[in-house]
Formats: C-alpha cells, structure tokens, sequence
C-alpha cells in the first residue's frame, strides 16, 4: 500500500519505521529540509540499533492511498491544506484537541491515532524510540467497515495499535493529561518520572483535576481514568523528557496553545473554572519570550 506520513518528526518517524516493511513509504518534508533529509537519510533508533527507514522523502502529496499526518498541533490546518486533491483516507496523530475540529470534508474515512510511547528527534531525520505506550485507532467520522485494514499496515516492531469505538474519549483523554505533565514537568525543568515527587504530583493532581471537570462539562464521561493514565506515563516515560521540554530546550514553538489554551477556551464555554490552564499557559508562553 501506498502511504505518505506528513511530518518527519519524532512520532512521524516512529510511524514510519513500523510502516516501511509492508508498505511504500514517502515522507513528506518542509521544501526548505528536503535536501538535508535526502542527503542523510531518515532514521530509526532503539537501545543500541540504528536502522535506517525504508522511505521516500518528497515535499507534495503524491498518489498514496493513505496520508498520516504527524505535525504539531500549530501546523495542522497548513498540514490539512495540503490535502485539498487528495481522496483517500486521513489518519491524524498529535497531541492536543484541534484535530476534532477540522473540516475534512473532501475524504470519507479520516481516522485518528492517540498514542503515549516515547520518541525524541535527536538530529534532522532522526528519531530516537523511547518505549512503548497505549496506542489506539478510531473513527473521527463513523468509518468503521475499513478499521482492521487500517490496524494491519502497522508492523508490531515498535509497537502494538488496537481499535476504539470511541477514539473521541481517547483524544480527551489524552489532552487532559499532557495538560498537566507537559506545562508542569517543562516549567521546573523535570524528567517525567520526578513529577511524582510530592512538592510536584500535587501540581499535577490539582491541574489533571480542572481539566477533568472541563471534559466532563463537554459530554465525555470520564472516572478516575485521567489519573491513571498519567500515573502509567510516568512510569513509563520515567527518564524521558515531555515534548514541550524538548521543544523548549530546542528553542522551538511548544503546543501549550493547543492544549491547555483550547482547554480553557471550552471550559470558558460551559462557565467551568480553568484557572490553572490559564495559568500555566501564561506561564509556559512567559518562558518561551523570556
């Protein structure tokens, strides 16, 4: 099958790496990164392996037959508009909840991976596999005659993908947690597993509460599974820094705006109180100028 994964980052690479072994893989690269990529090639890294991933780097949509897009949340509309000829199915993964609010009309199954592993680019082209984590598939329009095709392009090299019925809750769910892990871990300048320090789980006990509340006044049904998702990620990420410190440490834009900012917009909405999103949204945005 014909793929073209958007976004040679960290994730995209991964997404990449389990695809390359059945499939036909191109990697679509910014037109000003294309020459480094073809000179040095894009890679894969676990432990002490280094492979390098079978794919074609190009800079427009060619003839696949399925589009990944594995961008930021602020590149997704540019990402989205790169589709405009293209007929064939979507698939979206990111972090964040502005994926729920695009407007894909011009494809019938558009789907969206929610997904905790761990990667980091270290170099241009370059992705480190940090471990694996949940990683789910689903429908973002009720496409579901066609799922199992879509979960058998991925090989199990770096990790495993299952289905939900639900991938809404899953996208939540998720935002919800990076909204407490990723401003707080990158304000104090923490590896993930040193957020369950007292003097910082409290933070991040308080926050996962205030965004719980404001999914739940949006209609998703959520128990005690926001915290313990966070507690497993923590756990698994222990030594890993969050992507929001890494792209702080990088000097790069963080997704503090498509996390936390849309979650106070939402609770806003429903009259929720979204204090401590607003707060660590000025907060990470002060560290960003500083």
């Amino acid at each position: 099958m014909k793929i073209t994964v958007i976004g040679p980052g960290a994730i995209g690479l991964v997404l990449a790496g389990s695809l390359d072994s059945k499939n036909q893989v191109s990697v679509l690269a910014k037109p000003e990164a294309y020459e480094k990529l073809k000179q040095k090639g894009l890679w894969i890294k676990e432990r002490n392996k280094k492979r390098k991933i079978n794919a074609k780097i190009i800079t427009e949509i060619d003839d696949s037959e399925i589009v990944i897009i594995a961008v930021k949340g602020y590149d997704l509309d540019t990402a989205v508009n790169l589709l405009h000829n293209f007929k064939g199915k979507v698939i979206i993964c990111q972090n964040g909840l502005k994926m729920l609010n695009l407007n894909l009309e011009h494809s019938n199954d558009i789907y969206a991976i929610v997904t905790s592993m761990g990667a980091i680019s270290t170099n241009s082209g370059v992705t480190e596999f940090k471990g694996t984590g949940r990683t789910v598939l689903g429908s973002l329009n009720n496409v579901k005659k066609k799922r199992d095709e879509i979960l058998n392009i991925f090989s199990k090299n770096y990790f495993e993908i299952s289905h939900t019925n639900n991938i809404e809750k899953s996208i939540w769910l998720k935002a919800v947690v990076n909204s407490a892990i990723n401003p707080i871990a990158s304000l104090y300048n923490l590896k993930n597993g040193d957020l369950k320090k007292e003097q910082y789980w409290y933070l991040v006990r308080e926050l996962l509460a205030e965004s719980r509340e404001i999914a739940i006044s949006n209609g998703i049904d959520f128990n005690n599974e926001p915290m313990k998702l966070a507690e497993e990620i923590i756990q698994k990420t222990a030594d890993n820094y969050c992507s929001m410190l890494q792209d702080i440490k990088k000097g790069k834009k963080t997704e503090i705006n498509e996390i936390n900012g849309i979650l106070h917009l939402m609770g806003q909405k429903q009259n929720v109180k979204t204090t401590l999103n607003l707060e660590y949204l000025k907060k990470i945005n002060a560290l960003i100028n500083s």
